[in-house]
């Protein structure tokens, strides 16, 4: 006890504990300035909408639809193929984007649902680069609406379409002809 009389009565010992109450003062500080900063951006990251979107995943390459399409199609180089039951019939169907003969294009091949017959869009044009397919019920109703997006030369666009009468039908689009 005596001694850290001495201590603090010292000019020495009393800049000391000065020095250890400024840096205790400094890292509680910091600290509740860190608990402040988490807090706000949990707070914004709440706040803010979130726009994640899922793209559809390439199908295997032992795919059965994904087969018939290189048998009907067999000097196409398939670039994305992805599988949806797109038709509302109960049967997974398969876009696919591919190239064939420098142009690329895309296609939807439409399961009959007996693993034998199969039913193909008529090819429309597909963009160039960074392809992507996603599936969305739009509507809420029957069939599920092909959302195709892609770049070229650095331009993007995409297209909303539906099969209506076994055909890609384009409900929708923004940039597409600059992108195909």
């Amino acid at each position: 006890m005596d001694m850290l009389k001495k201590i603090a009565g010292s000019t020495a010992g009393r800049c000391i504990i000065v020095a250890v109450i400024l840096i205790m003062a400094f890292v509680i500080h910091n600290e509740l300035e860190g608990q402040r900063d988490r807090h706000q951006a949990a707070q914004e990251k709440q706040q803010k909408p979130q726009r994640d979107v899922e793209y559809a995943s390439q199908v295997e390459s032992g795919n059965k639809i994904l087969k018939a399409f290189e048998d009907q199609f067999p000097k196409a180089e398939v670039i994305l193929a992805c599988e949806e039951d797109v038709t509302d019939d109960g049967n997974k169907d398969l876009v696919v984007i591919y190239k064939e003969e420098g142009l690329t294009r895309t296609v939807t091949v439409i399961d009959s649902g007996d693993g034998v017959d199969y039913t193909f869009t008529a090819p429309i044009p597909g963009p160039i680069e960074n392809q992507k397919i996603q599936f969305k019920n739009i509507d809420k109703e029957g069939e599920i609406e092909i959302i195709v997006t892609g770049e070229k030369n650095g331009a993007v666009g995409y297209a909303i379409y539906r099969i209506i009468d076994e055909e890609m039908v384009d409900l929708f689009g923004e940039g597409m002809e600059d992108c195909c």
